[in-house]
């Protein structure tokens, strides 16, 4: 080969090859033009109220379980599920014995009355000694406590009804002999319902009587019942250091029950402009919780400080302000002057 011909191809790689050196390639300018697609949201005030969480189990607000007095044999009983009034006999355990029971003691008080006004007339007019006036009037006495005792007797012998409600459970049966204190039905008002709840000691002055309540109870598909705080305990279990907090609640429909158990949500507190951002947009680090704003198409880092929560939504104390634009999905692909479109 002719080295002369080779000779100008040489000099001119030398040269290309010096004008290059030194010089770093640029393969990340292609990069920097790409850009991310994200979701993104202008950040507004907007009222949010603070709900926190207790198990309940529920009883009624008026709840009595009745017992069978002196005893005796079942003669009729209710079913389960009979609303009944003030008053009503829910069962009979040889009420009729009772009831003569009763009548003898009226007359026991009757025939000690009139001893107790003879023995008093005859005081006044000198014929007889105040003595004998006590006796009289400490028999009166007792006749009258004979008598109320029958009459609860006999009240307890039809499970008298003290208020109006519903039997929802019962412990005895027809043709049952019952001894006497035996349980035998119980009664509950179920129009409203009492949840009893355990307050933390930290709680207890958050809350006041009034404070708005809202019930939910797993075998009751998207229904919610809503009632107010009724009363809580002064005093504080040693033990579990919580207080025992009655809660009043509506029961739409009857279809709560004593003896359900719920979730029952207490207004902690209402914030009438937060700004309240979901969860799915917070990322974290070792410097802690942090989020995704947008600013003429280019992401940035905003550390915040997280305040209450409920559900998917969280309010935000600091760190981010109303007006920006929040990255709300795909803040995860961006970094610190990401560019970004949405």
């Amino acid at each position: 080969m002719n080295l002369v011909k080779l000779l100008p191809i040489a000099i001119l790689a030398s040269l290309v090859f010096v004008s290059c050196k030194g010089k770093t390639p640029e393969p990340a300018a292609a990069a920097s033009e790409s850009v991310i697609s994200v979701v993104a949201d202008t950040l507004q005030p907007q009222p949010f109220e603070e709900w926190v969480s207790y198990p309940a189990d529920l009883r009624g607000s008026q709840d009595a379980t009745l017992g069978a007095g002196m005893g005796g044999r079942v003669l009729d009983v209710a079913e389960v599920g009979t609303w009944v009034k003030e008053g009503d006999a829910l069962c009979n355990i040889e009420t009729e014995r009772y009831s003569a029971v009763v009548a003898q003691a009226d007359a026991a008080m009757e025939l000690t009355k009139g001893e107790l006004d003879r023995a008093d007339a005859n005081v006044k007019a000198g014929s007889l000694g105040k003595a004998s006036l006590d006796n009289a009037r400490l028999a009166h006495e007792g006749a009258k406590v004979s008598r109320l005792q029958s009459q609860r007797a006999f009240e307890d012998s039809r499970c008298q009804a003290p208020f109006n409600g519903v039997i929802v459970s019962r412990s005895i049966e027809k043709f049952q002999t019952v001894a006497p204190g035996m349980p035998t039905v119980r009664l509950a008002r179920t129009d409203r319902l009492e949840a009893w709840i355990s307050l933390p000691e930290s709680d207890l002055s958050t809350y006041k009587r009034g404070t708005p309540v809202r019930l939910t109870v797993p075998g009751i598909r998207a229904e919610e019942f809503v009632g107010t705080l009724k009363s809580v305990d002064l005093a504080v279990d040693t033990r579990t250091r919580t207080a025992l907090a009655r809660l009043e609640i509506v029961n739409r429909k009857n279809q709560l029950g004593p003896g359900m158990a719920g979730k029952a949500l207490l207004l902690r507190k209402s914030y009438p402009a937060a700004l309240v951002i979901p969860t799915t947009a917070i990322l974290r680090n070792e410097e802690g919780p942090f989020v995704m704003v947008a600013e003429k198409g280019i992401a940035h880092k905003r550390t915040i400080d997280l305040g209450p929560a409920v559900g998917d939504s969280v309010v935000v104390n600091s760190g981010i302000k109303s007006g920006e634009v929040l990255i709300v999905v795909g803040s995860f692909r961006a970094s610190e002057g990401t560019r970004i479109k949405y």
